[in-house]
């Protein structure tokens, strides 16, 4: 029996924004759910991915990445078992309070915050800047990654967690071989989980600091949102 596939897609501006080509997603998707498991994974928090999934005819996922990489969620809406328990809980409060010296960024509101993730609005950040606050950050003995985009969003999230990770972690725990995941993305947030092993996928509207961060190895679809997503499937699949 030939194994699954495993889909990994961001949502917002990827599998969204297009009401259409998610439309079309969505019908190819439904005959081949034995053929195909699917996960979502968005810098989104859980309870707006849900509200997404009724309010836009999104397909449910067999789990779900939220919160740039430091949540995972079975299909039954369960916290994923061994992801969280490999971070210290108090990273977020901790990144914050070392980072509250930086009056020029801009925490997001508080239910962008977690016990694992701290949540900035700052325009423009330099290579230079993102150094920075990494130093400041490891001064503080915070161990973090960083993962900016669309030259606004800043998330502080600890190190070893993120979208690409999250994503290996879910393939390994069904027993999925990398070579068989297929991801997709459009902003620099998805950086890494096209950058991971994986056969990734920018859709044609993604924003130039993905392009231009990524190399070649991806596949870089000439359609747009979810119907650029479909076509990087039948890309990946013919090889």
């Amino acid at each position: 029996m030939v194994a699954k596939r495993l889909l990994v897609s961001d949502l917002d501006g990827t599998l969204l924004g297009d009401d259409g080509a998610l439309r079309r997603f969505a019908a190819w998707l439904e005959p081949r759910r034995a053929s195909y498991s699917v996960v979502y994974a968005t810098g989104r928090h859980r309870s707006s991915v849900l509200d997404a999934i009724e309010a836009d005819g999104l397909p449910s996922p067999d789990a779900l990445i939220s919160a740039v990489g430091t949540e995972i969620h079975n299909a039954s809406g369960h916290v994923w078992p061994g992801w969280r328990a490999r971070f210290d809980e108090s990273h977020g409060p901790r990144a914050r309070a070392a980072l509250r010296m930086l009056r020029w960024l801009e925490l997001q509101e508080r239910e962008r915050q977690s016990a694992l993730k701290a949540s900035y609005n700052v325009r423009g950040l330099t290579q230079t800047d993102l150094r920075f606050i990494q130093q400041v950050l490891s001064a503080a003995a915070v161990d973090a990654k960083l993962v900016y985009s669309g030259g606004l969003h800043l998330d502080i999230i600890p190190a070893g967690s993120g979208k690409g990770e999250a994503a290996r972690f879910v393939a390994g725990a069904l027993g999925i071989p990398e070579n068989r995941v297929l991801t997709f993305g459009d902003s620099g947030n998805d950086g890494e989980l096209l950058a991971k092993g994986f056969h990734g996928t920018i859709v044609a509207n993604a924003l130039p600091e993905l392009r231009l961060a990524i190399g070649d190895h991806v596949y870089r679809s000439p359609l747009r949102f979810a119907d650029g997503v479909l076509d990087g499937i039948r890309f990946w699949s013919e090889r």
